[in-house]
């Protein structure tokens, strides 16, 4: 008989799908096992705990393999506990980045999980393979399967010893792997409700110190060929366009800093006026080197998202992190470039970071905000498996990290019996350079920056304030100092926002789930109340039902903030005046986001409204021209449309996610930004 072997890369789906990219990673482990073994072997994939579980009630596998991330630990290994409790002659089989690179920390994470067998160390293929092949000589006997290590993998012996085999080699040339989509391997998946995954490279050149990818292992950048990606690509292009599957993400460290990478982009590029797909694509480019990235990917144009990651701007806190960016002026001159092709760009910063203090926050966020970058992000730091914040109690110490857990967003369900299934990640909160209060007030600088600079719900303001010679950093911190001025339905959603960045965090994993597993508590997660992704979700809360009130308290402030720097007493225009343009922008707003979180149908997809000035070919200009030097005495007639791309990413929004808070929080997420969703000034 076949070896039967079930893989699985589970995701949460107690409210929704949590994470919805394609199994990719069981994908090539299964592809490469089934070379290796072909006949020998029965493979079986699952990403949906309720189907691992119909399959494992119907006919119990001899190995079962789960993925070890931070949004899916906890679900494997409650499956892990699901086989044993059936068969404790079931292997069961971890590998993922969830896990420690030192001896002394993985014995404790195999300790804490006595039903997992074996623990695959860097790269699986090849491991993986390891133990199938362990497993077809020793006749199933789980028992022989620990008699000697195996290579690159981790067990613990019944003694209690932590038994490590040695270190495999990655594989250099990838085309060793078959492609698990043009085997077909995958297929199954393009009629469920995910998001495609594709690698054309592995390894990472960096050492940053947060990310487990800066380990020596992975220095090296390895590729497949040119003629492999072709056909994979092709290959699901024509399945996503069978099964209407608009997105992709391109899982490689650094996109387009490989000279390859521009044939990629440019076969791309020509699988979309072909097939048209895909309609979106998402990337992490490389860390320097952009205009080789600009130009690799211009192709792709607006399709791609460039992401300009610096995590902090301080030249200190980039020693403490291994980290060298590109030079402020020369981000500035590539953002203003990617700009002038009309193409969304964003910075990134991660905090706190070792050695940042808030003024050097504020300093960097506000250096970003001053660059043509689309958007800044802010994200709180990781405590990831595989780096000195996670496994040296040393490093921890030195820099006074305040370690606090909480839920990872939609990471949670009941699926095997009545208990139910939490995943949490660790996150750092303060340092001693960085205070809990600090950190808290780097939260909301970056709410007010997601609601009022990110995407384009304000663009015409974000020009206007240039366009008058203040800096768009001055005015977002403006708007930070002046919450308290917004209306109160606004201002109740700052308040939760503040309490629930609070009230996310836990000082125990244990105290944590005990709290969410009563009934009441739980409730809170399916109902969206609780568990989510706090910026995000209060940013949707505004969106979705204050957009009007919001627009009208920004524009005021915005007032206050131009009148703070003497502009409007001195401000001589030949037929207007500040106030006035100030409220036709207000107005071109609002045509533009009214009816933005509308998923029906019915929507009236044109709409004309008067101006006084020509804010449309104002916009459309690149120059900081005036805004007064557009007005018409005639006033102009502009037209705000709905195009064709817009409707069918609402509906495919509505259909992935549905129409509620937390599905239009994974929509915002998973397109990039409120703007995708907003009516488009397309004529005059």
């Amino acid at each position: 008989m076949k070896l039967k072997i079930y893989l699985a890369d589970l995701t949460h789906t107690g409210l929704g799908i949590a994470t919805e990219a394609f199994p990719l990673n069981i994908g090539v482990i299964g592809s490469y096992c089934l070379k290796n073994f072909k006949d020998e072997v029965d493979i079986k994939l699952f990403k949906f705990p309720e189907e691992l579980k119909e399959a494992i009630d119907k006919e119990k596998p001899d190995i079962l393999g789960c993925s070890n991330y931070s949004w899916n630990c906890n679900l494997s290994y409650h499956f892990a506990n699901y086989v044993k409790s059936i068969d404790k002659n079931i292997l069961t089989v971890f590998g993922g980045t969830n896990y420690p690179y030192d001896a002394y920390n993985q014995k404790f994470f195999h300790e804490k999980r006595p039903n997992m067998d074996i623990h695959i160390f860097y790269e699986g293929e090849k491991s993986f393979a390891k133990i199938v092949e362990r497993a077809l000589t020793c006749g199933r006997d789980i028992k022989k399967m620990f008699v000697d290590p195996i290579a690159g993998c981790q067990f613990l012996r019944k003694d209690g010893e932590l038994i490590c085999g040695e270190k495999i080699k990655r594989i250099k040339y990838l085309d060793e792997i078959p492609s698990p989509y043009s085997t077909g391997l995958l297929d199954k998946f393009f009629s469920q409700k995910l998001s495609i995954l594709v690698e054309t490279a592995r390894g990472c050149p960096f050492r940053c110190n947060f990310c487990n990818a800066g380990d020596a292992y992975y220095n090296k950048v390895n590729q497949f060929s040119n003629e492999y990606v072709a056909e994979e690509f092709t290959y699901v292009a024509k399945m996503a366009n069978k099964f209407d599957v608009r997105h992709v993400t391109i899982c490689d460290n650094n996109f387009g800093m490989i000279p390859r990478d521009a044939k990629t982009a440019e076969l791309i590029y020509s699988l979309k006026q072909k097939y048209n797909w895909p309609k979106s694509v998402s990337v992490w480019t490389g860390k320097n080197s952009k205009e080789r990235i600009i130009e690799a990917t211009r192709l792709l144009g607006e399709t791609m998202n460039i992401s300009m990651a610096v995590q902090s701007m301080d030249p200190k806190v980039l020693e403490n992190i291994s980290r060298a960016n590109i030079k402020l002026d020369h981000y500035k001159a590539i953002a203003t470039e990617l700009k002038s092709q009309g193409r969304a760009q964003h910075g990134e910063i991660i905090s706190p970071l070792p050695g940042e203090t808030f003024a050097s926050f504020t300093k960097g966020f506000s250096d970003l905000l001053d660059t043509d970058v689309t958007k800044v992000e802010n994200h709180t730091i990781q405590i990831l498996h595989g780096t000195p914040y996670a496994d040296n109690k040393k490093y921890i110490e030195d820099h006074g990290y305040n370690i606090k857990s909480r839920i990872v967003p939609l990471d949670y369900g009941k699926y095997t019996n009545d208990s139910y299934v939490f995943d949490y990640e660790k996150v750092g909160v303060a340092t001693k350079d960085f205070s809990f209060d600090e950190y808290i007030k780097s939260r909301k600088l970056t709410l007010i920056a997601n609601l009022c600079f990110n995407g384009n719900t304000f663009e015409a303001l974000k020009k206007y304030v240039l366009s008058i010679g203040l800096k768009r950093s001055d005015w977002i911190k403006y708007l930070y100092k002046n919450m308290d001025k917004f209306d109160d339905p606004i201002k109740k959603i700052f308040k939760s926002f503040i309490e629930e960045s609070k009230s996310e965090l836990w000082d125990s994993e244990e105290e944590m789930v005990k709290y969410y597993s009563k009934e009441e508590n739980y409730k809170k997660l399916i109902n969206g109340e609780e568990g989510r992704n706090v910026v995000y979700s209060h940013v949707t809360m505004i969106m979705a039902d204050q957009t009007q009130t919001l627009i009208d308290n920004v524009v005021s402030l915005s007032k206050e903030f131009i009148e703070s720097h003497g502009i409007i007493a001195s401000y001589v225009a030949p037929a207007a005046n500040i106030n006035d343009e100030l409220e036709e922008l207000k107005k071109y707003i609002k045509c533009m986001t009214f009816d933005s979180f509308n998923f029906k149908d019915n929507l009236e997809l044109s709409k004309k409204f008067e101006f006084k000035y020509d804010i449309y070919s104002w916009l459309k200009t690149l120059e900081d021209k005036s805004l007064k030097d557009f007005y018409d005495e005639k006033s102009v007639m502009i037209d705000f449309k709905y195009e064709q791309d817009t409707l069918d990413l609402k509906r495919d929004a509505f259909k992935r996610y549905g129409d509620t808070v937390s599905g239009i929080v994974k929509c915002i997420q998973r397109t990039g930004g409120a703007q995708y969703f907003h009516r488009k000034a397309v004529s005059i």
